[in-house]
């Protein structure tokens, strides 16, 4: 009866904000990106531009919806190449992102702590944050990414419960999530270092502990040490199966779309592009005259010479109007927009800055960085209000959406939504805050750990490095991409979960009564 409470109790506190806000709050969109995730049929968008696997499973719901409102039968293999937008579709598909929220959220917690109480209080606490709740409530591919991402928390957190003795099944578990973390985004692959540096961390703080206590152990030390490298090796060889699988499907769907397989990054590189209007124009051209004789390719210098021109003529930089505009003027009938030809020259240009990063880039870059580590959780919440808005003065590029709940009702409900008082909750504090705390944290959670005899140790060594790699995929974000709120929530969410595992440590000491429900 208490393992039912245990699990009971704290899914209806998960599950509570998720009710309210599909009562109170019309589902969300992350603007056009989140509206060709979910209509446009297998291709470059939703396989290369886009990584495919929220592009894929979204269409499930989206199509038992649109059966359920009555529409003419299709079969989903039909549906996914012509998808139709509905209400019961997109409730559908936001009721599932919830339920997978609740999901994970308990896969977690049920990792962090062993006691009821104890489950409860982080379940209140995972509630009370708005960032969760509101990724889970729109469509587009972060949702997804978010809750995945939990999930691997979830994973590596129990791996490290277990350690050194880590089961095969927990390996695979992990394997498959990362794989499944980087085909909804690329910026994911950078969780492929959790486990290795993880593991590297308690390799070395094992050896100094027991080399300071006694050279006599010294022969037991190197016993662990091969174990500890075995795992490490182990560690790797996980990441590198997870990259293999996510590259060996992508190639698989771009085969059976007729779609050929290539990089996109350079694309979305054109907005990072936005540091040259700050130079003056003379140092702009010479580092465009550097960037140009990097290119081997002669499309890639024409290129360059249009766009020192355009932003010449242009004070604001404009990827969009620059392409269609340069579109123009390119000879080559191979160039037309997401060619691969285009593609393979907005590659070699994005090179051109990135390798290494020019001076002005990187000052860009950190500098976005630093206000990134500024933003406050209500910043990323509001972002996703601001992009649903994106509608109401771009209706031409999302016209399934015209018939949708969300933008039939009137722009002000949405707005009167945005000002909820439970999307301000954590506002007094930004992620610098939360940081400063969660440092707090991990120093009583060692010196308590200490105390104990040091059996959480690869616990707690664990949450730093999962806050450390969420801020490296901002930090890749802000080099690769101009910065958008959305971009930090890898760095805000890593860094909320890092601060539970600890309070989990911190209170694993404290006992109620015969409260314990299991052990991870």
């Amino acid at each position: 009866m208490r393992k039912l409470a245990a699990t009971a109790l704290p899914l209806v506190i998960l599950a509570t904000p998720s009710l309210w806000l599909m009562l109170t709050v019309p589902p969300l969109w992350r603007d056009v990106d989140a509206y060709n995730q979910t209509v446009l049929p297998p291709g470059m968008v939703t396989i290369l531009l886009h990584a495919p696997l929220y592009c894929t499973l979204s269409r499930v719901p989206l199509w038992l919806g649109y059966l359920a409102s009555g529409e003419p039968a299709v079969s989903f293999g039909h549906f996914i190449r012509h998808s139709q937008l509905t209400d019961a579709g997109v409730f559908a598909l936001v009721f599932l992102q919830h339920a997978a929220l609740w999901f994970a959220a308990m896969y977690l917690i049920s990792a962090i702590a062993t006691t009821l109480l104890a489950r409860s209080f982080f379940a209140v606490l995972f509630a009370s944050h708005p960032l969760f709740y509101t990724f889970g409530h729109c469509v587009g591919s972060e949702s997804l990414s978010m809750i995945l991402t939990l999930l691997l928390a979830g994973t590596g957190l129990r791996m490290m419960c277990h350690y050194p003795e880590i089961a095969t099944r927990d390996w695979i578990i992990f394997t498959a999530l990362f794989s499944c973390c980087v085909l909804t985004r690329h910026i994911n692959s950078a969780l492929a270092a959790i486990l290795p540096v993880t593991i590297f961390t308690i390799l070395l703080e094992r050896y100094l502990r027991t080399f300071a206590s006694s050279r006599r152990l010294i022969p037991v030390v190197n016993v662990r040490l091969w174990k500890a490298t075995q795992l490490w090796s182990i560690s790797i060889a996980t990441g590198l199966m997870g990259l293999l699988f996510a590259s060996s499907l992508t190639h698989m769907l771009c085969r059976d779309a007729h779609t050929q397989w290539r990089s996109t990054f350079g694309y979305t590189f054109l907005w990072r592009l936005n540091f040259l209007e700050t130079m003056d124009p003379t140092p702009r051209q010479a580092l465009l005259a550097t960037g140009a004789s990097k290119c081997k390719l002669p499309e890639s210098r024409q290129l360059l010479e249009l766009l020192g021109t355009w932003i010449d003529r242009n004070r604001q930089w404009n990827p969009s109007a620059f392409i269609q505009e340069a579109r123009t003027h390119l000879s080559n009938q191979e160039m037309k927009f997401h060619s691969e030809k285009f593609d393979r020259v907005l590659n070699e240009i994005a090179f051109a800055f990135l390798c290494p990063p020019a001076a002005p880039l990187r000052s860009s870059a950190l500098t976005d960085f630093s206000k990134a580590t500024m933003s406050r959780e209500g910043d990323i919440v509001q972002d996703l209000f601001s992009r649903t808005d994106y509608f109401f003065s771009h209706r031409d590029k999302m016209p399934q959406c015209s018939r949708l709940k969300t933008f039939r009702e009137p722009r002000e409900r949405l707005i009167e939504a945005s000002k909820l008082s439970y999307f301000r909750w954590w506002n007094l504090l930004s992620i610098r805050a939360f940081a400063i705390l969660g440092l707090i944290l991990l120093l009583w959670a060692l010196v308590v750990d200490y105390k104990r005899g040091g059996p959480k140790t690869p616990v707690i060594l664990f949450a730093p490095w999962l806050c450390i790699v969420g801020m490296v995929m901002v930090l890749l974000n802000c080099f690769l991409a101009e910065l958008q709120p959305r971009f930090v929530l890898p760095m805000m969410e890593l860094l909320l979960v890092s601060i539970m595992i600890l309070l989990g440590v911190i209170l694993s000491g404290f006992k109620f009564r015969d409260d314990e429900v299991r052990g991870t």
